[in-house]
Formats: C-alpha cells, structure tokens, sequence
C-alpha cells in the first residue's frame, strides 16, 4: 500500500478521501489554498500542502505535483470537481512518476467531451444520438431539417450542470448559439434534442483488464438549475429494463478495457426511451448511495487498483446483485441552487447539524459547527445520507435534519 497520497480537493470531498486513505493505512496529503479557512479538514489531514490561492489552489497542476514530490507522495488522489477530469493533469502525474488514482488517460480525454462519449457509446448501447456538433458546417440546415422544436445546448467539457442551455425552440436556439461562439469557439459546443425524463446513472468500477461491474443504479431527477439536490438509490430489480441494459453497459465498458470508477449517465423518457447523456470518469458526488445501498467502499477500490495493478473486491462482486434497500442523499447547498425553500447559508455560519452514530446514517461535511460558509468556492456544504427499509428513509432524514422537501 502507498505510504502517502495527496489528496488534490476540499472541503467534505477532501474529508471523504481522507477518510478512505486513512482506513488503508496510508498518510493524507492534503492540497490547501492559503485563504481556505477549513479548520476540519486542517485537523483530519496528516500534512498539509499550501498550493496557491482560493480555486488557483486546486487547478495549477504544476503546483501539485510539486507538492506531492516535495511530500513524497506516491499518489494523487483528485475526487470530483478542479482537475478531476483532466487528461493532461494525470498524463502529467504519470510522467512525473506519480500514480494518478481514477481512470486511463485515453478514457479521461474521450469520456471528458459529451459529444465524443455520444459517438463512441450510442451505437453499441443501441442508443439514438441525434446531437450536432455547433462547428458542423451544415449545422442550421440539419437543426431545420430535426422534427424536434426544443433543444439543449451544451459545452462538451466540464460537469455539475454548468453550460448547459435549454432553448424551447429552434430560433432560441440559433440566438444562444450565435451568442457564445462570439466569445468562444463553435467547436465547443453542441446541441441535441431537449428530453424530459427521468436522470438514472450507473456507478461502474472497472479493473482495466476486462472486467468492469456496475454497482449500483441511482435516480438523480430532482434538480434544480441543471443541479441535482436529492438522490435515491434504484434497486436492480425496480424495473424490467434496468438488469438487461446494465449487462449490456457493462459488456461494453468491459470491451473498452475501462478502468477505476466512473458514472454513465441517462435520460429515461416517459416512454421508456434511455437517452445517453455523458460519462463521468470519476469519483460521483452522491457515490455514497451506492456505498450504503452495497457495502461497497469506491475509495478503498480505486487506491487499491491504482497500488496494485488489481482490484480482488470486484471479482468478488461478479455474480453479487444487491438485495433491495432504500438509500437517499440530500444535498446543502449554500445559496439558491436547491429547492427554493431552502435557507441560504453562504456567509453564514454552519450550524451544529448532529453526527448520528448510527451506521444507517451518513454526514459528509468540510464544515465544522460556528465555522463561516465562504461562498468562495462552490455551494455545496453538506451530503446527508440515510440508508433504511423499503419506504422509511424519507422520515428518517426528516427526524435527522428538520422538514426539508422531498419531492
């Protein structure tokens, strides 16, 4: 096992790492801005590395890697969010001789543009892909020619929701278009039809040698702002469809050689039409769903095959389907991007939100109470995440944490 990773995030995603490489055996490096005020993380960390300021911290891939060879890391360990996605940041960690833990290089670069993912995947998911890349020289004469009149346009990079722009027609549409390929390239971008259904991803683990599982189902269809707020565990026998297509994922992920963790994300129609939306070649924010609902430890799985080359858990798993079990995930966030209701707390100070003991409970938080929420960074501040039987986790996340809205 590595003696030292560092851990290159914030906040409850650097609380969530700490803890996985703690549990292992392993010392935590943790990448710090030198205005990030996080006294919890500070107190879990066995070091700390100051590696810029503010957001500049997490995203100068040259500061980290210096400060992982100046920590004697062994390993960089990214999360979700600032480089996590970044094919350059772990080719720059490989060739500096540190392991970079998450997926391939090749899969970062293809499964980091929506549009590629949408060419690569469709055909052999038996998908339909109708998007259009905003640079296709035919672009306007194709978009007329689609019997669709609402769409959606997206940038081809970046995650959580940002960049995109649903237009309910073809006018708004070529409106925004002309807009922002005035300030940025048209390649960038690209449309495809504005479907309304429900959000279900696949939490996939892979071993890059041919075997790759999907763990876990969760609906993510409460969102607000392209921001998903409340997430809920889908057992695999829920529906007919579910087992037939995750065999088919995982036939298909298993050909790609795919490796470490990673999410496929869908669009279910009300007809029962699966839309591919994207792959995230990372560890998901609401990954401790399917962690509760399984048993499962994502961050324990993807050091492991990053140390040793292989991963003994998912060969256990190969014939394992969870028994049924209700998980939901709530998210805090510190301004307006949840539920309308929900109070704002960017400035304000974290109140002192119970740890349960209980094990069917879970708080993910960078937060300690009295400390003041920045805002500087990203407004999420917590995860609250309840596990119980068939139909009894909505109560007890209301008894946890106050009545908060659900639907």
């Amino acid at each position: 096992m590595y003696q030292k990773i560092l851990i290159a995030n914030r906040a409850d995603c650097a609380m969530r790492l700490i803890r996985g490489v703690h549990e292992l055996g392993a010392s935590a490096v943790v990448a710090m801005a030198m205005d990030d005020p996080l006294t919890l993380v500070r107190g879990a960390a066995d070091e700390v590395a100051m590696t810029g300021a503010s957001r500049d911290a997490f995203l100068n891939p040259t500061n980290l890697i210096e400060a992982a060879r100046q920590h004697h890391c062994e390993a960089i360990l990214p999360g979700w969010g600032f480089l996590s996605e970044d094919p350059y940041f772990a080719q720059q960690c490989r060739l500096a001789g540190i392991h970079y833990i998450g997926p391939s290089t090749p899969h970062l670069y293809v499964f980091g543009d929506k549009y590629e993912t949408l060419r690569l995947l469709s055909q052999p998911l038996g998908l339909e892909h109708r998007a259009i890349r905003c640079d296709d020289g035919d672009f306007e004469t194709r978009l007329r020619t689609e019997p669709m009149d609402a769409w959606v346009l997206k940038r081809r990079t970046g995650g959580g929701g940002k960049g995109v722009f649903p237009c309910r027609n073809k006018d708004i549409l070529l409106d925004t278009r002309a807009r922002l390929i005035c300030t940025e390239p048209a390649s960038q971008f690209y449309v495809e039809p504005l479907i309304v259904g429900r959000h279900i991803e696949f939490q996939l683990f892979g071993d890059g040698a041919g075997c790759v599982k999907v763990l876990g189902i969760r609906d993510c269809s409460a969102q607000k702002h392209c921001q998903k707020w409340l997430e809920r565990h889908v057992p695999f026998q829920a529906e007919a469809w579910l087992l037939p297509f995750v065999k088919k994922v995982e036939r298909v992920f298993s050909e790609l050689h795919y490796r470490s963790w990673g999410t496929l994300e869908t669009l279910v129609d009300d007809n029962g039409n699966i839309h591919l939306l994207e792959v995230n070649p990372r560890l998901q924010v609401e990954h401790g769903v399917t962690e509760m609902a399984t048993g499962v430890d994502l961050v324990h799985m993807a050091i492991k095959l990053a140390c040793y080359g292989q991963c003994d858990e998912l060969n256990r798993m190969a014939n394992d389907v969870p028994k049924p079990v209700d998980v939901v995930e709530y998210r805090l966030f510190a301004n307006a991007t949840g539920p309308a209701v929900m109070p704002a707390f960017e400035g304000a100070e974290w109140p002192d939100h119970p740890f349960m003991a209980d094990p069917d409970y879970r708080l993910e938080t960078g937060y300690m109470p009295g400390e003041r929420v920045t805002g500087v960074y990203d407004g999420l501040i917590a995860r609250f995440i309840v596990r119980g039987e068939q139909g009894t986790v909505d109560q007890k996340l209301r008894r946890w944490i106050g009545d908060i809205p659900l639907a």
